[in-house]
């Protein structure tokens, strides 16, 4: 049988063994033909129309599968529609920013930012209203911070958005100065949700367009798979999104399989959640699933502790949790009742309990479902709760790279002694649960080697120490499964994606060197030479 492409290499890790070996991929249509030990079989599958790679000591993988990214929100921030501020170091440095975007964009409706972020700045005071107004006094202004859990905003945004200050919130809050008035900030998606429906509109054209390019841009970086975990409601200007995807990605226009969760929360009637995932199952776009936000995060104290924070000794998460046991209890429940993996955000480990009792009392009621619940980031976790991933079945998501982004935040936070359990990737591989790696774009980037690269040396971009010296590294092989079969398990795609073997679908990229030959600091610096998806050369340096 001749192949449409065969990829040679002397160094292929198919995400089964635990080491790279010389051989061949053979693709036919969108699966994989073979994978062979023996360069010299490669033979039989190579016809007159054969391409044929040959990358002889680079490292060809499966496709990376991305467990944890927010589709929407990070396709804007990778457009040209926003004004980049991951690189501001104060809040004077961020206005000029934005003020210099402002003036070259006359033509935006509103001024859009992503990427301040308190670590950046050394922990000086939050932003206000007052500095975004002198910047932007003629068009409402919307600031996303990294994390995604605070936006600041000017006036005519707070105005346009409807925001007051003793409006009801389901959960989150609206940031009030002395006064009693708004100051600009708000804080939890619950609450932000009111801006972000401003922030995240555009007309049809320019919502395809975003998409286009952030296509290209995944699959430069080899990703092949990933999420849409912004956990949407079931709203008509939600549902109209999900059409434009569903169309392009009929059209053959999305280059990564998406995965969407859809809202969970306080819920125990999944209808609709059910009648979405049936309506949007195309290959390359699904609703998966459903998602919900159990804490905030430890930079602005809204992470769930069990002890009070180090440097907060009077709180041990403001406003957290966001649900009572009781009621996520009853909607872990129900959506498992409902055949629908459950994925919860717990930044820090009282959210992280919570969650592992949520989902033992959905195995108590369900019996065992078969589905595939998840906790996303556990950024940190009580050494008991580890073997519980295990025994419930709960898969453990998390993303190296907020590591060295947190500018070793959780040292001041929690103190060095609770450290010991922050990232703990070692321990949940050493108590058998599964790990799937992921960046939860847009906090972070994309590319996923700054994140590998995280967890093998847990250092910092700039090569110092990220965190405590805690034990918690992976090698090489574990990052890459976890990047591979670890969220392609998330996916319930793991019969189909995720390795490198005969009859699954042809995901494969090629970097330009061999990680397991290099030094683990050369790790982040990782190109893509190839990426191939569904069968497809879909880049090519």
């Amino acid at each position: 049988m001749s192949a449409d492409l065969v990829i040679k290499s002397n160094a292929i890790f198919d995400s089964v063994s635990d080491e790279p070996f010389s051989g061949f991929v053979a693709i036919k249509g969108n699966k994989i033909a073979a994978v062979g030990k023996n360069m010299e079989d490669a033979a039989q599958y190579i016809g007159p129309d054969t391409k044929v790679y040959d990358y002889k000591d680079k490292l060809v993988t499966a496709g990376l599968v991305d467990g944890h990214d927010h589709l929407w929100w990070g396709a804007v921030a990778d457009s040209d529609h926003t004004v980049d501020l991951t690189a501001s170091t104060s809040e004077e440095e961020a206005i000029e920013m934005i003020k210099k975007y402002a003036a070259e964009h006359p033509e935006e409706p509103r001024i859009r930012g992503f990427g301040w972020f308190p670590a950046n700045w050394n922990d000086a005071p939050l932003p206000t209203k007052e500095s975004l107004d002198k910047a932007v006094p003629d068009r409402p202004a919307y600031m996303n911070c990294a994390d995604a859990h605070t936006i600041w905003m000017n006036t005519k945004a707070l105005e346009e958005s409807g925001y007051t200050p003793d409006m009801e919130l389901v959960a989150g809050s609206v940031g009030v100065d002395e006064n009693g008035e708004l100051d600009g900030l708000v804080y939890e998606p619950d609450a932000m949700a009111y801006a972000w429906n401003k922030y995240y509109d555009f007309p049809d054209d320019q919502m395809k367009a975003i998409m286009r390019h952030f296509m290209k841009g995944l699959a430069a970086h080899g990703v092949t798979s990933l999420s849409e975990m912004s956990a949407d409601d079931y709203e008509e200007m939600f549902h109209h999104r999900y059409e434009v995807f569903k169309e392009m990605a009929e059209a053959g226009e999305f280059t990564s399989r998406v995965h969407a969760y859809t809202a969970f929360m306080r819920r125990t009637d999944f209808f609709d959640a059910v009648k979405w995932a049936k309506e949007f199952n195309s290959p390359t776009f699904k609703v998966t699933g459903v998602k919900g936000f159990l804490d905030g995060v430890t930079s602005t104290y809204t992470g769930l502790l069990l002890e009070p924070y180090a440097d907060r000794p009077d709180t041990i998460g403001e406003g957290a949790p966001l649900d009572s046991q009781e009621s996520l209890n009853a909607s872990v429940i129900a959506a498992n009742a409902a055949g629908l993996p459950v994925r919860i955000h717990c930044i820090a480990e009282g959210s992280v309990r919570m969650a592992l009792d949520a989902f033992e009392e959905s195995l108590k009621v369900n019996g065992k479902h078969g589905l595939v619940n998840t906790i996303e980031h556990i950024e940190t976790i009580h050494p008991d709760d580890i073997p519980r991933f295990k025994e419930l079945g709960v898969v453990a998501s998390m993303q190296g790279e907020h590591l060295p982004l947190e500018m070793n935040e959780k040292i001041i936070r929690l103190g060095e002694e609770r450290c010991r359990y922050e990232w703990a990737f070692r321990s949940f591989l050493d108590s058998g649960a599964v790990l799937a790696l992921g960046t939860d774009f847009p906090v972070v980037h994309y590319n996923p080697f700054p994140g590998i690269y995280a967890t093998v040396a847990r250092k910092n971009h700039d090569g110092s120490m990220a965190g405590v010296d805690n034990g918690e590294y992976l090698t090489v092989a574990e990052a890459l499964k976890a990047n591979t079969m670890g969220s392609a398990f998330v996916y319930g795609r793991d019969h189909e994606l995720g390795s490198l073997e005969e009859g699954k679908l042809a995901d494969v990229v090629v970097m330009d060197r061999n990680l397991f030959e290099i030094p683990a600091d050369d790790i982040k610096d990782t190109k893509i030479l190839l990426t191939v998806m569904d069968g497809n050369v879909v880049y090519e340096q």
